[in-house]
């Protein structure tokens, strides 16, 4: 076992990356009609990323704050949606397209997300009594 150095603590990165299925929204093979398979990578954030989402679900101020959850699902594979070296594939101008798709999916990269980003009900709550 290794004692946590200050160098090793702030140069090295070990983000989690994970594919997710995304078939539904893969082009349709001409030959068999049937959707090709494809994935799209759904990365882990920075804490600077992860707090600056979490402020942006925050609206209001002292006790008239609330969660708002507009477009949450699409605002949120727009953060971590990547290809395998970890760019985005989508830019925050592509939310209100993304609103548009079958929530099957956005829900699929939602809960991936939230499960590698620690995003919870939990956190909701502790964001409202902030």
């Amino acid at each position: 076992m290794t004692l946590l150095t200050r160098e090793v603590a702030l140069t090295q990165e070990h983000f989690a990356i994970e594919k997710v299925d995304v078939t539904e929204w893969g082009t349709i093979d001409p030959e068999t009609g049937k959707p090709e398979p494809t994935y799209v990578y759904v990365r882990e954030l920075s804490a600077k990323e992860k707090d600056a989402f979490e402020t942006s679900l925050v609206s209001g101020t002292g006790k008239k704050q609330k969660i708002n959850l507009e477009n949450f699902r699409a605002r949120l594979a727009v953060l971590v949606c990547c290809d395998e070296n970890r760019l985005p594939i989508f830019r925050s101008e592509d939310v209100e397209r993304l609103t548009q798709k079958p929530v099957k999916v956005l829900s699929r990269i939602a809960e991936v997300a939230k499960r590698l980003n620690d995003l919870s009900d939990e956190d909701e709550e502790e964001l409202l009594k902030n």
